[in-house]
């Protein structure tokens, strides 16, 4: 992935990888046996977050 992670603050890069680890774990989830009934809006949910919180890095210049 060409991700230039070191030309974010610290901060961003805690948001990034918390939006990351949000979105994996849904998709985990997902197809767990036991699975709540709301996973599948909480992961449209994170998704939508991370697209949106990497498009403002992009468009801020970062090479995400």
């Amino acid at each position: 992935m060409g991700v230039v992670v070191s030309e974010l603050s610290p901060a961003e890069q805690a948001i990034l990888q918390y939006l990351r680890t949000q979105v994996d774990r849904l998709q985990d989830e997902r197809y767990r046996q036991d699975a709540r009934p709301s996973i599948a809006n909480e992961l449209q949910i994170a998704q939508r977050d991370l697209k949106k919180y990497t498009s403002d890095l992009r468009k801020k210049g970062y090479n995400i």
